[in-house]
């Protein structure tokens, strides 16, 4: 028996705050794990990129099985060119600006609300999980965020809506949301800041994919940001007194 067209309306408007929601229980979760046992979730925060990655590949799956169910392809999310050209110039273009926005809005928000930039979510990990971390987390960020918010949800809402704007800024405003809560940690500051910082670099991605529905682009860029991020946590594994040394500065 098919859904209605009025249930999956319903359905679809809450599918973009599954990944939140998902940040969410995991972080709690791993308090009752066993070597997280009388511990806060100050101290379970470390393994963020680890829930991270974790909630990627749910997420590139739920992808893979809607699209069959739909009888459509995974690449069909990500770029609207049947001959599936990628464009090196606009990847050029793309990667910079997200890079300037990116790491602007963390670094502006965070001296806007703390007065100091915060070393949450780069905290020291074991040498094999940061590794593990530099490989993976670009990889699978790449192939379920903008595939899932504006692939798989926006053309989806704007169906059902016929408003191309709100089908673009809803999906987003939990793009920026889930961010809120990586780590989990329930705390107005970091709640705010988190959701804030990535604001400037989500109007560029609404604004360019509004205007060219190809995502690969951006998926690049999204990509080299997190490589970063990444190299950042393999730094402060191999080299402790750089996370101390950040921490210094506050």
């Amino acid at each position: 028996m098919k859904s209605s067209p009025l249930i999956f309306a319903k359905i679809i408007f809450f599918v973009p705050a599954i990944r939140t929601l998902l940040f969410i229980v995991a972080g709690v979760l791993m308090l009752f794990l066993p070597s997280f046992q009388g511990k806060t979730l100050y101290d379970s925060s470390m393994w963020w990129p680890m829930v991270c990655i974790a909630v990627n590949i749910i997420t590139i799956l739920f992808l893979f099985f809607l699209v069959r169910k739909e009888g459509k392809r995974f690449r069909d999310l990500i770029n609207p060119d049947p001959a599936g050209k990628i464009s090196i110039k606009e990847i050029l273009w793309a990667t910079p600006i997200m890079l300037f926005l990116g790491i602007g809005g963390l670094m502006g928000f965070s001296w806007l609300i703390y007065g100091y930039l915060p070393s949450t979510n780069i905290q020291p990990l074991p040498v094999w999980a940061a590794i593990i971390v530099l490989v993976l987390l670009p990889l699978t960020i790449v192939f379920s965020e903008l595939p899932f918010y504006l692939g798989y949800c926006a053309p989806r809402i704007n169906k059902i809506t016929n408003n191309e704007v709100f089908s673009i800024v809803y999906p987003l405003f939990f793009y920026a949301l889930q961010h809120s809560f990586m780590p989990v940690l329930f705390d107005f500051k970091h709640i705010l800041s988190r959701f804030l910082m990535f604001i400037p670099l989500l109007i560029m991605i609404g604004i360019w994919y509004s205007r060219k529905k190809d995502l690969v682009p951006l998926m690049a860029g999204h990509g080299f940001l997190d490589l970063l991020t990444g190299i950042q946590l393999l730094m402060v594994a191999l080299y402790p007194s750089v996370y101390e040394m950040m921490n210094s500065t506050k």
